[in-house]
């Protein structure tokens, strides 16, 4: 008998790990000590803030780092599927008991929301009606990797060689020009506001990173490209200690993407690689519930250090019980679906892109699975 054949599996990097790990625990910590208490003031002192706003960005430039490497392999319509697979079902369950708890947990009076934001947010449209409240503020980041993943998806067979770098620039610069515009044409406003093309940076930045470990971009071009993006984030952000910070997670991107893995820590590669798999959930829950939970918690007489401890405890929890019970199973139904296991025989086997026990990585692109050294598509070049 001829020997069967193998695919070569990918070997897992605990670098993408750590850089999530950190990524997200930047968001815990900002929004625990400064947001929570900026929102309700009567829950401070807390014994630290960490006043950096730049977890969510640079999990933004990682999801598109990774985004690049599973278009570069072709079949985008199938990218696109399996992207909205893993993002959907949880967030959906997330806006639904995240609402739920400000509703009947929270002190009267604590939230606004009614049922007519909860459908908008549902349905991933609130940020184009300016009377719709989000039910969480974090939850920007879904709709704008939607739409980036879209786009990705119908642009990748039209963008290559100096389009695409040229195409960096575009999507870096524009949102610059059109900020001068807003204040006198309310449909840009809401066109600007709804793509959240304030964002566009960090996905020029992912893909100028990727590009660049392909030695498809030099180093003087990826530099003037991430030192654009940090000029453009800090304008629009006005947070120039966060940009600064976010400056150096894109070094720590950089090195994670073309240099060698992170071997010191293998000490601690399960937890890292515990907490990054659930990451996605641990985001999805922890905003508004954990500022809740430290409402409790200070109702009944705790403060100081209890305070955030519950905020990321809570956060912890809630998000490995959306990714275990909602997540996990909502993609595996979904992609076998796809895939035709769910009651007809499809033309050839659609394995899964990765084991859904596998980390789901920046806001749910599967990180560990990519063949990062493999071939690059035309269509990328």
């Amino acid at each position: 008998m001829p020997a069967q054949r193998h695919k070569p599996q990918a070997v897992r990097r605990v670098s993408w790990d750590v850089l999530r790990v950190v990524a997200i625990g930047c968001v815990l910590l900002h929004h625990a000590t400064v947001t929570s208490v900026s929102s309700h003031p009567d829950l401070g002192p807390l014994p630290f803030t960490f006043p950096m706003s730049m977890g969510a960005s640079t999990l933004m430039v990682v999801s598109a780092f990774f985004a690049c490497a599973t278009l570069s392999h072709g079949r985008p319509g199938r990218f696109l599927w399996r992207r909205l697979a893993r993002l959907l079902p949880a967030y959906m369950v997330a806006v639904l008991v995240t609402y739920a708890v400000q509703r009947w947990v929270a002190p009267q009076g604590w939230s606004q929301l009614d049922g007519r934001d909860v459908v908008y947010n549902l349905l991933l449209v609130n940020q184009w009606f300016p009377d719709v409240d989000i039910v969480d503020f974090a939850y920007w980041t879904v709709p704008v990797q939607i739409c980036a993943f879209v786009a990705g998806a119908l642009l990748v067979k039209r963008l290559r060689g100096t389009g695409l770098r040229v195409f960096l620039w575009v999507l870096i610069v524009t949102p610059l020009l059109l900020r001068p515009l807003l204040d006198h044409s309310d449909t840009l406003f809401m066109i600007y506001n709804g793509f959240a093309l304030h964002r566009a940076q960090l996905f020029a930045a992912g893909i100028a990173i990727w590009l660049w470990s392909k030695h498809r971009l030099s180093t003087p071009h990826l530099g003037a490209l991430l030192t654009a993006t940090l000029v453009a984030q800090a304008i629009h952000t006005t947070e120039y200690g966060s940009t600064l910070g976010l400056g150096v997670l894109l070094l720590l991107v950089c090195a994670a993407a073309a240099g060698p893995d992170w071997v010191f820590f293998t000490a601690i590669e399960k937890p890292v690689t515990w907490l990054a798999g659930v990451s996605y959930g641990v985001y999805l829950m922890h905003q508004q519930i954990g500022t809740v939970v430290m409402d409790r918690m200070h109702f009944v007489g705790l403060r100081s250090w209890w305070l955030p401890a519950g905020f990321v405890t809570s956060a912890l929890v809630l998000g490995w019980a959306l990714t275990r019970f909602v997540e996990q199973p909502a993609y595996r139904l979904l992609t076998q679906t796809q895939s035709g296991s769910s009651g007809t025989s499809p033309r050839r086997s659609a394995p899964s892109e990765r084991p859904v026990s596998h980390a789901s990585t920046a806001l749910a692109d599967p990180l560990t699975e990519l063949r990062l050294a493999g071939p690059l598509s035309p269509q990328m070049r």
